[in-house]
């Protein structure tokens, strides 16, 4: 078409409809729901081996990849604590610091925004909840390893809902914990409104409960695939309640223990720890499809066992781990839903989170 010969009365006018038609595309690519899933310990090398053990990965079926670089404020090599800090907050700490700068000011992590937005929220791990990872999105502290003191400010976090375990540690030991005090976490969170599950044939009782506690066991799940379909039936129950919400939601879903395979340079745990996060990640992706209005984001907080899959003559390859820690390499990213596309290219980790909280509205500024 040759603008230059339409009148002005109509040029004005399709300008004016091609700006609304942008606008409201614009609107229609901002997420009401985000999942956030996180492999711990997870990269390259371990996706590239669960391909070649399993097939075909829900993860690396999304539309969008990209990658992240994982340093902490004072490391090359980061923790779980900075590293999910840096994803839940968009900015850098120090290892062992939760959702604090290093100097110990308190940062507001996408959970909490979304509470402040009507959203709900939830977060859940294989392991215990007072753990790093989704201690990173819920609380403030300044160590990650008071995970008495973490499990205490869980109490008032805001957060909706908490699953998977880590009942020992909310607790004291005459009620079946171990906390060296005799608060009863569980009793004061229910005189909040939470309901309390422990048992995985009872969750069918989330249904119309806004605020839960789901901890099947003390400490942590059991190792996939002891542990059966716990995840997946949690990961489901939940994801039933918060699309209740009218106003959406924000949920963060950790594999914790594809990191710990990677500790103890296991291949086969750290397999079946992958394979049983992917299946959750099926789960995400398959309400995302349905629901049409929820972003999946997959990656990892860093890697774990600086694993190569190296050439063992034959066309086969075998497992070298150069470590039994963490190493700095990029860790992907995979993603899924309303401006999914945002979230490709190389990036730093601040700017997932940065990402997340400008499309429900706020942009991070570097302090």
């Amino acid at each position: 078409m040759n603008f230059s010969k339409l009148p002005n009365r109509f040029f004005s006018i399709f300008l004016l409809l091609l700006l609304l038609f942008s606008c409201a595309n614009e609107e229609d690519q901002i997420p009401e729901n985000i999942i956030l899933l996180i492999g711990d310990g997870m990269s390259h090398s371990q996706v590239t081996a669960a391909y070649y053990e399993f097939g075909e990965l829900h993860m690396t079926s999304t539309p969008f990849s990209g990658a992240i670089f994982t340093h902490s404020a004072d490391n090359k090599v980061t923790d779980s604590a900075a590293s999910g800090t840096a994803m839940a907050t968009g900015f850098k700490t120090n290892d062992g610091m939760l959702a604090q700068l290093p100097d110990g000011t308190p940062l507001q992590t996408i959970a909490h925004y979304a509470s402040g937005l009507g959203k709900s929220t939830a977060l859940l791990a294989t392991c215990r909840i007072t753990h790093a990872t989704p201690a990173s999105f819920g609380v403030h502290h300044h160590s990650r390893g008071e995970e008495y003191v973490i499990a205490e400010k869980f109490v008032d976090s805001g957060i909706d809902m908490l699953l998977g375990a880590g009942y020992q540690y909310f607790l004291p030991e005459e009620e079946g914990g171990s906390r060296p005090d005799d608060r009863n976490l569980i009793a004061e969170m229910e005189e909040q409104g939470y309901l309390y599950i422990d048992n995985e044939n009872e969750l069918d009782r989330m249904a119309g409960q806004d605020r839960v506690i789901a901890f099947l066991e003390a400490d942590n799940l059991e190792r996939y695939p002891a542990r059966g379909d716990q995840m997946n039936r949690l990961t489901k129950a939940a994801l039933d309640q918060l699309s209740q919400n009218p106003e959406g939601f924000f949920m963060m879903i950790e594999g914790a223990m594809i990191d710990w395979g990677g500790h103890a340079n296991d291949p086969e745990y750290m397999l079946q720890e992958l394979r049983d996060f992917d299946n959750v990640v099926g789960d995400a992706l398959e309400f995302a499809e349905e629901d049409g209005n929820t972003l999946v984001i997959i990656t990892a907080d860093h890697e774990t066992g600086g694993l190569t899959l190296a050439s063992a003559g034959g066309g086969e390859f075998e497992y070298r781990w150069s470590t039994g820690g963490h190493s700095a390499v990029q860790v992907p990213v995979y993603s899924y839903g309303p401006s999914a596309e945002l979230f490709s290219g190389h990036y730093d980790n601040t700017q997932l989170a940065r990402k997340m909280f400008d499309l429900w509205g706020k942009t991070i500024e570097d302090r």
